[in-house]
């Protein structure tokens, strides 16, 4: 390798109290870097370089107004669990006015999913049913009277058209409905000024008298009426606020007739049904809660958990031992969200970390859960950080567990107290350094403005593969030095011989595995970069305390007691005498060249049908593959799924160029005429109503609300320079040749309207609609400020421009990665009616051309991101493994001399890779980060296992030892510290495979599995492999 280990061996033996005090105080300055490097993980924080991401910066930026929308599933709750009204109390608050996690009703009570389209039983009407509706009514209070209210963004009901504060559910529908004020019970015009009748009314119910929603009178009928006249006449947007199960259920008691077992076809209209007495009911509905994003950053709430405040006090209160943000309840740990307002958070943003939006979205969650007696309330998709770290927290039991597990299995292997006590020591030392080196570096590094540490979901796992790494460099330390000593030599002859010899193998599979990791150096994404110089430094840490410190540890307890007469030879301590001669007939039995050829094939015969396997994994993201599966997070993921698979995670389209040219907004509706036909065998990922209607929402509706109010009204626009009767009407807008106001064909026409609803909004009139000026700008911005009396002019009296626009669309089971792909496929191709106006690429933006308008054209925000970045670091970490392995060949053939024993080293590795991701196909799994990452993993730690072997081999030829003797040699101590290594580590990772917390379990399983197949490669087809390439001669010289 370059470094004479004998020559190290004899400076340190000497100087091994220097060395002692040295590691000492260098551990104590590794406790500030620790701290630092103790930040937090942000699991929705992708430090990588895609245009996506930047496209989501940019909407974070330009439209800094955007909304937060929490989505909040509503659904009945089982009869049996709902106690009696006179009995029933909301949950008390402890006493700081947490809600109490431990005592909210539990999400299993929801009434199960029924069929789609044939509705449910119990409760009558389900959600539908007028008691569950005045309960989740009653529910907008408690949003009123959060600390986040004062952040309330309008919401526009899509059923009647009518404006709610900041929340919308069922009864707002209802409640417009019912008061004559939705657009579905009021007269339109035409385009040509004639009067269009409204779809229906609420002015005569037949046998019933129309009362208001608030009315004490009303009755499930009026109920059953209205929902049966809205599903009939609303385009069914009222049939979207209803779970999938959703159905005309049969009631020869009703005087309410509808389609009995039948479902929308994609043009509308009923089929396979039967026209009967019934009424609608479903299963669950929505509650929306927007916030502006703005205000809340105002306010004091910071959006990103990893820059936000970090909870971590921990109090013992009457309540219980709270930690962070939790508390302990009855041996389980809960939820208890910091109860923040705006004077708390604001001193904290002051601070330079604000108040998490995350933590005040699940304290809302429990208020509103708080309420809950006939239905039971779930926020869906938001708190992942929250829950990830009670899940890690969670599991603090297991992780003494796994010390313990270790703990006994290093004794069995060691047989001394004081050799497990040396290994645990340098362990925690490691761990520590590893720690305090990351953050000294990011510290550093950031000194000269570079950001190179980005600490990620990957940095959980370091402590674990360092934990790997130090116990298999300490045991073959120890045992080696245990073998000097049974052999009659003195401390430290033994510790020297340990260092120089074992040293070097050490090191060896110090350097390997950092190459192994290296790979990630030449990444794309910052995180997997990042990760790459954390295993470093970790790796560093584990050589430096495991592998050199240890011995001298070992030494110097030795050298103490002998000072006092106690003798410390090992020769008469209990020895793995039956392990040890098994080994060695392993090792041996492998290696001639008879078994070796054996071995080989049947490696063959197990590499193939792996390799397929292999090739058949698919990218996938599952949320039981990293939360506890029975979590509200998780159970609120498969609710969603089962009850509104039809309705999609938010995302939007960013469009940037001059979106005010006419070409431009006259795509909007033809991307909507390609989104809405669908290729047979093309995944359909995009929101659809009932109906099978593309569901996209963009600017040109509101234009044309906007030119319908002027048809009514035309004051609000004569206000601000807009002049009825002249040509022109004062800014160059002409009259369309259809009769309708304005043509939006002309591009003045379009840069008045755009102006006056970003200003203004929309005016209510007649059936239209009143709609905030902030709906609109969650659409457009212009470039420069506008006019506020000519908002065709900006302040500047230019003509106004508009160089950005956004287009908001739904993309259904997002977390689907193989829908997910020929998804995306579709939503590009259907985006070229953008594209081809667009002088972009994917990559980056255009320039401005005379022929084309649009400079870029990119999909964003949550579901997109999650899907690109994650399947990034999915093919980063395989092409990693693949450049990696290359690293490592190269750094074995430097060390070894020999790209012959390199080879042999490495192939019995690569195979447990392959056999690794085989056992993963066979076990159902998936292509996800947990398992690529795993994969990485095996190469830089189950290389170790195999250098060990050939390093062991090839002292025993350089000692003038025959092939067969060598191989016993292996078998020896090298085999001992091999089996208690894997042992040990098994064991760990078994008990972490007992977490519910799915990221701990697959790793826990996957690892264990690694672990087992690393030892098999060791000591069964490294040895075998030695076999083959060393023929009958076996000779393998120094040189070598």
């Amino acid at each position: 390798m370059g470094i004479n280990f004998e020559a190290v061996s004899q400076w340190l033996i000497p100087h091994r109290r220097k060395v002692h005090v040295s590691v000492f105080l260098l551990t104590l300055l590794m406790i500030p870097g620790a701290m630092t490097a103790l930040q937090p993980i942000d699991m929705e924080s992708y430090e990588m370089d895609s245009p996506e991401l930047t496209a989501q910066e940019i909407i974070n930026e330009e439209f800094s107004n955007a909304e937060v929308i929490l989505g909040f599933l509503v659904s009945a709750r089982q009869p049996q669990y709902i106690p009696p009204i006179n009995e029933w109390q909301p949950v008390p608050l402890l006493s700081d006015g947490t809600p109490d996690y431990s005592a909210l009703p539990p999400v299993p009570q929801m009434v199960p999913a029924g069929e789609e389209w044939q509705g449910i039983d119990q409760p009558t009407a389900g959600i539908l049913n007028l008691e569950l509706l005045r309960e989740i009514d009653a529910k907008k209070q408690v949003i009123v009277n959060h600390p986040l209210a004062p952040a309330l963004k309008p919401l526009i009901s899509d059923v009647t058209g009518q404006q709610t504060n900041g929340s919308m559910s069922l009864p707002d529908h209802f409640r417009s409905f019912m008061d004559g004020t939705s657009i579905l019970t009021q007269d339109a015009l035409s385009p040509f000024g004639t009067v269009i009748p409204a779809a229906t009314n609420w002015s005569d119910c037949g046998e019933l008298e129309c009362l208001l929603f608030d009315d004490l009178n009303l009755t499930q009928e009026h109920i059953d009426l209205a929902a049966a006249r809205m599903a009939e006449v609303s385009q069914n947007y009222f049939l979207r606020w209803l779970s999938l199960d959703r159905g005309f259920v049969a009631d020869a008691t009703s005087n309410i007739t509808g389609p009995i077992g039948g479902q929308l076809s994609e043009t509308g209209e009923w089929e396979s049904h039967q026209m009967g007495k019934g009424r609608w009911s479903a299963s669950a509905t929505w509650l929306l809660v927007q916030f502006d994003r703005g205000l809340l950053e105002d306010m004091g709430w910071e959006l990103k958990w990893k820059d936000s405040h970090q909870e971590t006090d921990i109090k013992f209160t009457d309540d219980g031992i709270l930690i962070g943000g939790y508390r302990i309840a009855d041996g389980t740990l809960v939820l208890n969200p910091p109860q923040y307002n705006t004077d708390i958070c604001k001193t904290l943003a002051e601070d330079g970390a604000g108040c998490s939006t995350e933590w005040s979205y699940m304290d809302l969650e429990g208020q509103l859960r708080s309420h809950d007696r006939t239905t039971i309330t779930l926020l869906l998709g938001q708190g992942v950080n929250v829950e990830v770290n009670r899940e890690l927290q969670a599991s603090g039991g297991l992780i003494l567990l796994m010390g313990l597990a270790i703990t006994g299995l290093l004794f069995i292997s060691l047989r001394r107290w004081s050799d497990v006590l040396i290994v645990l020591f340098s362990l925690g030392a490691a761990l520590l350094w590893m720690q305090g080196l990351i953050g000294h570096f990011a510290a550093f590094t950031q000194m000269f403005g570079w950001t190179i540490i980005a600490r990620s979901q990957f940095s959980n796992l370091l402590p674990i593969l360092v934990l790997a790494l130090g116990i298999d460099d300490s045991l073959h330390a120890l045992h080696r030095y245990k073998e000097e000593r049974n052999a009659g030599n003195s401390a430290e002859s033994a510790a020297a011989t340990t260092l120089s010899r074992v040293g070097r193998a050490i090191l060896l599979t110090s350097l390997t595995t950092m190459s192994a990791f290296a790979a990630n150096l030449f990444s794309d994404i910052a995180a997997l970069r990042s990760f790459g110089i954390e295993a470093a430094l970790g790796i560093f840490a584990a050589f430096l305390l495991t592998g050199i410190w240890a011995p001298l540890i070992r030494l110097s307890l030795d050298q103490w007691l002998e000072k006092r007469g106690i003798d410390t030879s090992t020769a008469n301590s209990r020895k793995n005498r039956s392990t040890e001669k098994l080994l060695k007939i392993v090792s041996a039995g492998s290696g001639t060249r008879k078994n070796a050829f054996v071995i080989a094939f049947l490696a063959l015969l197990i590499t193939i049908p792996a390799a397929i396997g292999m090739a058949n994994l698919e990218g996938d993201f599952a949320v039981e593959d990293f939360l506890d599966e029975s979590s509200d997070f998780a159970l609120g993921v498969n609710e969603i799924t089962l009850r509104f698979a039809d309705e999609g995670e938010p995302a939007v389209l960013l469009i940037e160029g001059d979106v005010a040219d006419p070409a431009v907004f006259a795509a909007i509706d033809e991307f909507r005429g390609e989104m809405n036909v669908h290729a047979e065998g093309v995944p359909d990922k995009i929101t659809r109503q009932p109906d099978g209607n593309i569901d996209i929402l963009a600017l040109d509706e509101l234009l044309y609300y906007a030119q319908a109010s002027m048809r009514y009204n035309t004051t609000p626009f004569e206000n601000v320079g807009w002049l009825v009767e002249e040509e022109g009407h004062g800014m160059n807008c002409n009259s369309s040749a259809s009769g309708t106001v304005a043509d939006f064909g002309d591009r003045d026409c379009l840069i008045f309207f755009y102006g006056y609803t970003y200003l203004y909004g929309i005016p209510g009139a007649g059936p239209i609609p009143s709609i905030p000026a902030s709906i609109v700008s969650l659409y457009i911005a212009p470039a420069v400020e506008l006019n506020q009396t000519h908002p065709w002019l900006d302040i500047n009296g230019e003509p106004a421009e508009y160089q950005r626009m956004l287009m908001r669309f739904g993309i259904t089971s997002p977390e689907d990665f193989p829908s997910m792909k020929g998804g995306m496929e579709e939503l590009w191709r259907d985006l070229s009616v953008f594209t081809n106006l667009s002088s972009g690429t994917y990559l980056n933006a255009g320039e401005k051309v005379d022929d084309k308008p649009l400079t870029w054209v990119m999909p964003s925000e949550r579901p997109v991101t999650r899907y690109v970045a994650s399947t990034a670091m999915q093919n980063e970490m395989q092409s990693s493994l693949l450049l990696g392995s290359l690293f490592v060949f190269i750094t074995l053939t430097i060390g070894f001399k020999s790209p012959k024993q390199a080879t042999v080293t490495l192939v019995p590795i690569l195979l447990v890779v392959v056999w690794l991701y085989g056992l993963m196909y066979a076990a159902g799994a998936s292509l996800n980060i947990v398992t690529v990452t795993i994969a990485t993993i095996s190469l830089g730690v189950g290389i170790d296992y195999c250098i060990h072997v050939t390093e062991r081999y090839r002292e025993g030829i350089r000692k003038g030892e025959d092939h067969h003797t060598a191989l016993i040699g292996v078998g020896g101590a090298c085999g001992l510290a091999l089996v208690g290594s894997a042992a040990s580590d098994i064991a760990g990772f078994l008990v972490i495979s007992l977490s519910p917390m799915g990221l701990f379990s697959n790793f826990g399983i996957y690892s264990a599995a690694m672990i087992a197949l690393s030892l098999i490669a060791s000591l069964v087809l490294t040895t075998a492999a030695l076999g083959l390439i060393a023929g009958r001669q076996a000779n393998f010289s120094e040189s070598e």
